[in-house]
């Protein structure tokens, strides 16, 4: 064998495995094309998704069988629940803001503390028993 047809031995990285993997499973590249994008022998990409699917079976189903544009619904989908979750927050800090206006406007009109202090004690309620007689 020549040098020329020989391949140089090349050490991938996890990340680069992990892109031969996902770009096999989810989009569909065939074995030899990912060999000549990564400059490595048929084998190795075989070696590779072989093992990756042997380690996590359930896993490389699952990302075989997705398909792409589910995965994009999926997303839109999160998008708006997110979106629908800010809105939700930002109405009910609305609402602690308002609840804190009210009673600061209470407090001062009515001349008491609504609000407890921070650090004091139970308040005795009718409930006791030495209340109770």
């Amino acid at each position: 064998m020549n040098k020329a047809t020989e391949k140089k031995k090349k050490f991938l990285s996890q990340e680069e495995k992990m892109e031969i993997i996902r770009f096999h499973l989810l989009e569909g590249v065939s074995q030899s094309e990912l060999s000549r994008r990564y400059d490595i022998d048929p084998s190795v990409v075989s070696r590779i998704i072989s093992k990756f699917a042997t380690e996590n079976d359930k896993s490389a189903l699952l990302m075989k069988n997705k398909p792409i544009d589910s995965q994009a619904e999926e997303i839109k989908a999160l998008k708006a629940e997110v979106l629908e979750l800010k809105k939700k927050l930002y109405e009910e800090t609305m609402r602690a803001d308002f609840c804190d206006t009210m009673i600061d406007v209470a407090e001062e009109m009515l001349a008491i503390e609504i609000r407890k202090k921070a650090g004091t004690g139970r308040s005795k309620g009718c409930t006791e028993k030495s209340d109770i007689r």
